[in-house]
C-alpha cells in the first residue's frame, strides 16, 4: 500500500508541474474611440501578417482581450483595429498596432485614432522599452532629417559656407543616435528587444560630402554593423525592412526598367552574400526578395537570381 500511494504521490507530482508549465499569456487592450467591428489578433513575420484570433470590443468598457496560444513563439505581434471612416472611402490601410510578446502578460491602452503615438505601456518589460526606445528614437532622427534636407538644400544652391556650418551638427547628431542605438541594445540585454534595436544601427554619413557621394557612402556601409544571424528575427519585420530600405537606395524614379534591373542586380550582389550566415534567415529573406521581384513582375532578376546564387524560385 505504501508502495502505491508513493506512486501516486509522484503522479500527481507531475498532473501539477504539467498546470504549472502550461501557464497561458495574455494580451489586454483597452482602447478609445473604436467604431464597431472586429479586432483581429495575429503574428508578423517580415510583411507577412498571420491572424490567430479576432472579437468584438466590449464597447462599454472598451476592454479586449486575447490569449496567446500555448505554442505562441517570441516576436512581433499585431492588433489589426479595422479601417477608420476615411480610410474606407479612400481603400486605405486599417489602423494597427505591433508590439512584442516574449512570455509575459502584456496590458495596454491605446486611441484607435493613433495607435502606436497614443501608447500607454502598463504591463510589459518587453514593450515599455521598445516604445520608450522607439519615441526617444524618432525625436533624434527627426532632427537628424531636417538638418540633411537644409545640407542638401545649401548644396544645390552651391552655398558650401554654409553646408560646412551645418556639417558638423549633422556629423554630431548622427554619431550621437548610434551611441543612443548601441547604450539601448546594451542595457535591454537579456530582453529580445535588444536584438532589434541592435539591427536599427545606420551607416555614419559625413555632412562634408554631397547627398549622393553619402548615398554611395551608405551603400558599402550598410552591413557592416548589421546581423542577420538570428532566426529570432524572422518573427518581426526588422530583417525585411533592412532589405527594403536598401534597396530603395538603389532605385530613383527617372530609371528606366532596363537601369533598373541592373541597379537592383548590384544591390543584391551586396546583400546576398550578408544574409548567408544561417540557413533559416537566408531562406526566409531569399523568400522575400523573390516575392518581391514577382510582384514588381522584374522576371529578369528572378533569373539572375536562380542563376548566379542557385535558389530556386
Amino acid at each position: 500500500m505504501k508502495n502505491i500511494a508513493f506512486l501516486f504521490s509522484i503522479f500527481l507530482l507531475f498532473c501539477v508541474s504539467g498546470f504549472t508549465n502550461a501557464q497561458t499569456f495574455t494580451v489586454k487592450v483597452q482602447i478609445k474611440n473604436h467604431p464597431t467591428g472586429k479586432i483581429v489578433f495575429g503574428y508578423i513575420q517580415g510583411d507577412n501578417f498571420t491572424p490567430l484570433d479576432s472579437s468584438l470590443l466590449n464597447q462599454s468598457s472598451g476592454i479586449l482581450q486575447f490569449s496567446f496560444p500555448e505554442n505562441a513563439h517570441t516576436g512581433v505581434y499585431r492588433l489589426n483595429f479595422g479601417q477608420s471612416s476615411a480610410a474606407k472611402v479612400l481603400n486605405e490601410a486599417p489602423q494597427t498596432l505591433d508590439f512584442i510578446f516574449d512570455y509575459e502578460n502584456i496590458v495596454i491602452e491605446t486611441d484607435f485614432n493613433s495607435p502606436a503615438e497614443s501608447l500607454k505601456v502598463i504591463e510589459s518589460k518587453e514593450n515599455s522599452a521598445w516604445f520608450d526606445f522607439l519615441a526617444k528614437d524618432k525625436l533624434i532622427r527627426e532632427n537628424i532629417e531636417f538638418i540633411e534636407k537644409e545640407i542638401n538644400s545649401f548644396w544645390q544652391k552651391n552655398d558650401t559656407n554654409k553646408v560646412i556650418k551645418l556639417a558638423t551638427e549633422y556629423n554630431q547628431l548622427q554619431m550621437e543616435r548610434d551611441n543612443f542605438v548601441v547604450d539601448a541594445a546594451n542595457n535591454t540585454r537579456g530582453l529580445f528587444v535588444s536584438q532589434m534595436i541592435k539591427n536599427l544601427r545606420v551607416p555614419l554619413l559625413d555632412g562634408y560630402l554631397t547627398s549622393e557621394e553619402r548615398k554611395e557612402s551608405f551603400k558599402k556601409e550598410f552591413f557592416r554593423t548589421l546581423d542577420f544571424s538570428d532566426p529570432a528575427m524572422i518573427n518581426t519585420a526588422v530583417y525585411t525592412d533592412n532589405l527594403f530600405k536598401y534597396l530603395v537606395m538603389y532605385n530613383r524614379f527617372d530609371y528606366t526598367a532596363k537601369k533598373r534591373e541592373t541597379e537592383y542586380k548590384k544591390a543584391l550582389d551586396i546583400i546576398i552574400p550578408n544574409i548567408n550566415k544561417n540557413q533559416e534567415v537566408y531562406t526566409f529573406l531569399m523568400d522575400y526578395l523573390i516575392h518581391g521581384f514577382n510582384v514588381l513582375r522584374m522576371p529578369g532578376i528572378i533569373t539572375y537570381i536562380s542563376d548566379k546564387y542557385n535558389y530556386p524560385n
